[in-house]
């Protein structure tokens, strides 16, 4: 099904192909298998629509599904790309792929095109009975976590490319315990390079996430963006993805 979907888009990146709906800007709270979650888009210079996407969506089993990714370029010229990207990762996804056969096909996706383009991404799932998030990088800044100890970068020992550079990819599986009580944050670059200096926008990062996480009733994407001052102007776009991991014997409320 993969091929054939990826065969079919060979000559069109335009959204007829793919009944989801279109992300432009705007944020979302939702709650899935009583992890809350939220996301915040924001296109370049006030644009209406970008490149870049976050997105959550439940798979089977109870396990929540983590997408989030950064197309070359920003503003409306790489919303259809962008959009068809997406889209192929949901339905690698929905067919029951795991991550690193997901970001696989998406590779091969972008590169059956012969074209320039290219994206950063991370395509995860989360388990939040079992506490584990399992994850594949492409070139794309690593996920952050925030507790009550502090917080951490998941950096991996290994480097990622991003997608679409060569045909062959090589992912990289990653697993890591997500403790109760703890908040997961994903980002675009276009997040920690809005001042155009990345460890300053790390550590601007890192610092919001901690004080953010100390309040769950906050729509915490609005909140992180709102606090690294990415709502007034940027010169990229920028995507921001949260999950908050309940107490266990909470997990069928939002907290």
């Amino acid at each position: 099904m993969i091929e054939s979907r990826t065969m079919a888009s060979n000559t069109l990146y335009g959204n007829d192909l793919f009944p989801y709906p279109a992300i432009e800007i705007g944020s979302s709270v939702e709650s899935f298998e009583g992890v809350r979650t939220s996301t915040r888009i924001i296109a370049a210079h006030r644009s209406a629509r970008g490149g870049d996407w976050c997105e959550i969506f439940s798979l089977e089993n109870g396990l929540i599904a983590v997408s989030i990714g950064d197309v070359c370029g920003h503003g409306p010229v790489a919303f259809d790309p962008m959009v068809a990207i997406r889209a192929m990762i949901r339905d690698a996804a929905y067919d029951g792929l795991d991550p690193a056969a997901v970001l696989t096909a998406a590779n091969e996706f972008i590169c059956a095109r012969e074209s320039e383009l290219f994206a950063t991404a991370i395509f995860g799932v989360l388990n939040a009975q079992l506490g584990t998030f399992t994850f594949v990088s492409a070139g794309h800044p690593p996920p952050l976590l925030a507790g009550a100890g502090g917080a951490k970068f998941l950096s991996s020992q290994h480097p990622d490319y991003p997608l679409g550079l060569a045909p062959i990819f090589l992912p990289r599986t990653v697993v890591t315990s997500v403790p109760m009580e703890t908040l997961l944050v994903l980002y675009t670059d276009g997040v920690t390079e809005h001042e155009r200096d990345v460890l300053r926008g790390e550590a601007q990062l890192f610092a919001a996430a901690i004080e953010i996480e100390r309040d769950g009733s906050l729509p915490t994407a609005t909140a992180i963006a709102e606090h690294m001052g990415l709502e007034d102007s940027n010169h990229d776009d920028a995507a921001i993805l949260t999950a908050w991991i309940p107490y266990a014997t909470s997990r069928a409320r939002v907290r």
